[in-house]
């Protein structure tokens, strides 16, 4: 059989050269090994693997024989997905529990198989205006196209669709699918995926409507459903889109005459004042009739709609986007959540940040002219929301007043630090796109210092100012020159000395998206397979020609294994020993090792 990254690339290539191409016989590549070998190195890394679907089973014990049992009901067409496993997790913003559901992992596996191949297959097809769950695409690109294609707009419409994994209509995605694909076998995989139903309350319950948030195929069927969403957008832009510029304002026009005709007579004191006046008022008719522009950008389910126009239009496309959403994909938009804002009096919230239009006529930029020009004027600007640090911040605040965290007195130094640099990396990294990201994170930065050195204090029976002397290391200033004290540590590795400190780069803006890097077309293999195919046990050295005769034994996190083996007075097992030495959370095993390991 053909390789994976082989068949995908022509799967690829054949959906790149022809929109309409009818796309059979998908289903015979769930009997190429290759593909299951693929998926999990993809996946095997993550911690949820070794959380039990509702079959009991995790990752662990991973083989060529599961690969060759799943192949066997898949050609026999006795493959069942089992009902998800669900749990509930807090929304961020009301209160309530979001329901997950948690596939087993065998699931999980052909569930990634299928993805690769709709990937290869929908990736070309899907809009530019689209960014969740897609190679190279993050919310930051999103953000970014909103930065760069909303300028000078009016309006912003704030899309939410109400309940969209539960309420997508599975009858409709299926025939959208077919529209493409034309393998029965493989229409009715998907299906049955999305009929497995989920256990909960120790009963079995029918998924009659929607896809389960936490599997696998989940954002590449919700992004294949809105695509219909995007196709739409982008005829109902054509349709409103008028006009090749805004028509300059008159009064600016008028202004700007007397301005000239003062400065050509010498009158220095008069031109000056016109000049004041041409700076209060926009160059261009900021409600030109004649010209109109939408932009759309959507993340998942969210989405946000800019408008250069009237609060009618605005109004106007909300609705139409409403009642196609309800008359042709089943799904409303959430009344609360969507919202019409105005781009300089209010600020949109999308994707955590917050959206506004910058006005500032005070503000001057030379052009290329040398002229000085208003150029921040009609830019967007984007965000970081301020009850977002206040929230953050309540762990390590009170009263105004930076204070310990009770619940990190029995870590190590070392490990205190790393779990507060984890938290302002994260937070910084996420906003680093937001024109304001060195002020807010700044104050955040401040309370959670002193709230590190305050439950460093707190351990040692100490105080704040003994703290930083006995953990204060110089560093350099970066960005700044110069050096400062900031608490830190230094510890030996085999490699030498080296030095962790608290969080100390720049907060500088930064103009680039970040995004996840991933292709599953890169034909890069990962090591993991390099090590199961060697067909050596790496704990007894046994060898076999036969791969069935190995299997992977994984563990949730290193750290914690090594924790709960290394007691006072007691010798790890062998596998514990050799884990910490090769540094890997799975170990490639003989199966009578591994049976010894759970024994």
């Amino acid at each position: 059989m053909q390789k994976a990254n082989v068949i995908l690339s022509i799967l690829k290539e054949k959906s790149i050269n022809d929109e309409n191409y009818k796309f059979d016989r998908l289903y015979r590549n769930m009997f190429n090994q290759d593909f299951y070998l693929n998926a999990y190195a993809r996946i095997y890394a993550k911690e949820g693997n070794m959380t039990s679907g509702t079959d009991g089973l995790t990752i662990d014990g991973f083989g060529y024989d599961i690969i060759s049992d799943l192949i066997g009901k898949l050609k026999q067409e006795r493959y069942y997905p089992n009902p998800v496993r669900r749990t509930y997790i807090p929304k961020k913003k009301s209160g309530k529990m979001r329901p997950l559901g948690i596939p087993s992992f065998q699931d999980k596996l052909v569930q990634e198989v299928v993805r690769q191949m709709l990937e290869a297959i929908y990736e070309p097809l899907f809009k530019d205006s689209s960014h969740g769950f897609r190679p190279r695409r993050s919310c930051h690109t999103a953000l970014m196209q909103i930065k760069k294609k909303c300028k000078g707009a009016n309006w912003f419409i704030e899309g939410d669709i109400k309940s969209f994994f539960d309420e997508m209509n599975q009858e409709t995605l299926i025939k959208l699918i077919e529209r493409r694909i034309k393998d029965g076998r493989m229409i009715e995989l998907i299906r049955r995926f999305l009929q497995a139903g989920y256990f909960e309350f120790k009963k079995v319950h029918s998924s009659l409507s929607g896809t389960p948030q936490g599997g696998i195929i989940s954002p590449i069927l919700s992004n294949i459903y809105l695509h219909e969403l995007d196709t739409f957008m982008e005829k109902l832009i054509i349709k409103y889109n008028k006009g090749a510029t805004r028509k300059s304002c008159t009064k600016y026009r008028k202004i700007r005459t007397q301005r000239d005709y003062h400065k050509r007579n010498g009158n220095v004191k008069q031109a000056k004042y016109f000049d004041q006046q041409l700076r209060k008022m926009p160059t261009q008719e900021p409600f030109d009739e004649n010209y109109i522009r939408l932009v759309y950008v959507r993340y998942c389910d969210d989405f946000i709609i800019s408008v250069i126009g009237s609060k009618a239009l605005a109004e106007e496309v909300k609705t139409t986007v409403k009642e196609f959403l309800m008359n042709h994909l089943d799904l409303e938009l959430s009344a609360e959540k969507t919202l019409i804002t105005h781009t300089v009096k209010e600020r949109a919230r999308f994707l955590g940040y917050e959206i506004n239009k910058a006005m500032n006529n005070t503000k001057l930029i030379k052009n290329s002219k040398g002229d000085k020009v208003r150029a921040v004027n009609g830019k967007i600007q984007l965000l970081v929301p301020g009850d977002v640090i206040n929230q953050k911040l309540k762990p390590f605040k009170h009263n105004n007043k930076p204070v310990h965290y009770k619940a990190r007195h029995n870590l190590t130094i070392k490990e205190m630090i790393l779990e507060y640099n984890a938290e302002i990396r994260g937070l910084y990294n996420y906003y680093c796109l937001a024109t304001d990201v060195s002020t807010k994170v700044n104050k955040f930065r401040f309370y959670h210092y002193y709230s590190l050195a305050k439950t460093i204090a707190k351990k040692e029976k100490s105080t704040v100012k003994k703290v930083i002397s006995k953990y204060g290391i110089e560093v350099p200033r970066k960005g700044l020159g110069g050096t400062r004290n900031i608490i830190g540590i230094k510890y030996q590795t085999q490699k030498g000395e080296k030095t962790l400190t608290y969080f100390n780069e720049s907060l500088e803006r930064k103009h680039e998206p970040r995004t996840k890097i991933y292709d599953t077309m890169s034909g890069k293999r990962h090591e993991i397979l390099d090590r199961l195919n060697a067909r050596m046990c790496e704990l007894c050295g046994f060898s076999s020609d036969s791969h069935k005769d190995f299997v992977v034994h994984h563990v949730r996190k290193l750290k914690e294994t090594l924790e709960r083996y290394k007691v006072k007075d007691f010798t790890p097992p062998l596998w514990v020993l050799v884990m910490e030495g090769i540094r890997r959370k799975t170990l490639v095993v003989c199966k009578q090792c591994h049976k010894d390991i759970h024994n």
